[in-house]
């Protein structure tokens, strides 16, 4: 027996139309269609044609189910241009993940939530400034290590095999738990926003589907939480020049961008010299990708619980948990951090597992 909904997560992962891979796998798009909606089985021939399509083991097919996001709450740190396709395939890679991650939690015992979530009208400057005292951030210090941060409030983050291109993170709450899905980038100030945007979703919107209104209370979210204007204020020096900014953005890890919007609304810079900086840098090449790159930190979570339930070199155990091939258990595993990739003591190794057979113990 096949489930269907393992049919749709591998061909959406795939970034495939039923049409595209009934026709790779010879068969017709409504038997297909049939199949993914459980009312019809596919030969065993035609399943290994799938696995091999899709990269997913045969036996991946027939586990059943234990995540679903559709009918959840989702938000998308994404641009407008995304497609559905896309949207898809985040939203089909993180049940994947995050089901990996639910098997190796039935094993383990990873840290509760630790923060209380504001009501959905908490502004978002005060919900800000109440996550930051949660997180243990003081008034002036940078939210560097975001994503591992969260994991130590009891956060679920993976990272997804996925480039980034015109999504960047998405979030909603599940069975509890606030997950939170980043997706590659290799430019650490982009994620640090994304991640702190979806912060603010989770905190201010858990109830709520996806608006303008949404997406800009999350941006004011983010502002407040990564560079607080009081601390902005100190530390902008009185007439910024580009220079400024990335030294300034090198310490509090947000981009050169970010930083001058936070200038003008301080009126630390008038509108004559908000518009000479983005010039500045629209000339130098540098409004979408700027010159002072920061590294993007990796969560360490799912890879510390593959760690400690198959040592070191965990691929091939995790593959067999989740129906995996090892080649996707060693590519979900080296987007997140082994013990010596983390930034800092600021930000530590240890993620408060346990086994839960010692627990019961």
């Amino acid at each position: 027996m096949i489930y269907g909904t393992r049919l749709t997560q591998a061909r959406e992962f795939c970034l495939l139309t039923q049409r595209a891979l009934a026709a790779e796998v010879g068969i017709s798009q409504g038997t297909l269609s049939n199949a993914e909606r459980d009312k019809a089985e596919l030969p065993s021939h035609v399943l290994t044609q799938i696995a091999t399509a899709t990269g997913f083991p045969v036996e991946f097919f027939q586990q059943a189910p234990r995540v679903r996001f559709d009918g959840l709450p989702t938000h998308f740190r994404a641009r407008a241009s995304m497609s559905a396709k896309e949207s898809s395939q985040a939203t089909r890679g993180g049940e994947v993940v995050a089901e990996a991650a639910l098997a190796m939690l039935d094993q383990l015992e990873g840290p509760s939530l630790t923060i209380s979530i504001p009501s959905d009208k908490t502004a978002p400057e005060q919900a800000a400034h109440a996550l930051r005292d949660a997180l243990g951030l003081s008034p002036s210090e940078p939210a560097l290590g975001l994503p591992v941060l969260l994991e130590h409030a009891g956060f679920l983050v993976v990272a997804l095999p996925l480039p980034s291109g015109r999504r960047d993170a998405f979030s909603l709450w599940f069975q509890g738990k606030p997950f939170l899905a980043l997706l590659d980038t290799d430019a650490g100030d982009r994620q640090l926003w994304s991640a702190a945007h979806e912060l603010g979703h989770i905190v201010l919107h858990h109830q709520a589907g996806a608006s303008k209104i949404l997406e800009s209370e999350a941006d004011e979210f983010a502002m407040h939480f990564l560079t607080p204007l009081h601390a902005m204020r100190k530390e902008i020096p009185a007439h910024p020049t580009i220079q400024d900014f990335a030294l300034l953005k090198r310490r509090w890890g947000v981009s050169i961008a970010a930083l001058v919007r936070v200038a003008h609304r301080l009126t630390i810079i008038d509108d004559h010299r908000y518009t000479s900086l983005f010039k500045q840098m629209a000339a130098r090449g540098e409004r979408l990708r700027e010159r002072a790159s920061i590294s993007p930190v990796k969560p360490r979570g799912f890879r510390a619980m593959a760690e400690t339930l198959f040592g070191l070199h965990p691929a091939p155990g995790l593959a067999k948990l989740a129906n995996w091939t090892p080649a996707l258990a060693e590519e979900v595993l080296n987007r997140h951090a082994t013990g010596a990739e983390l930034p800092s003591r600021r930000v530590t190794n240890v993620i408060s597992l346990s086994s839960r057979r010692s627990r019961r113990a």
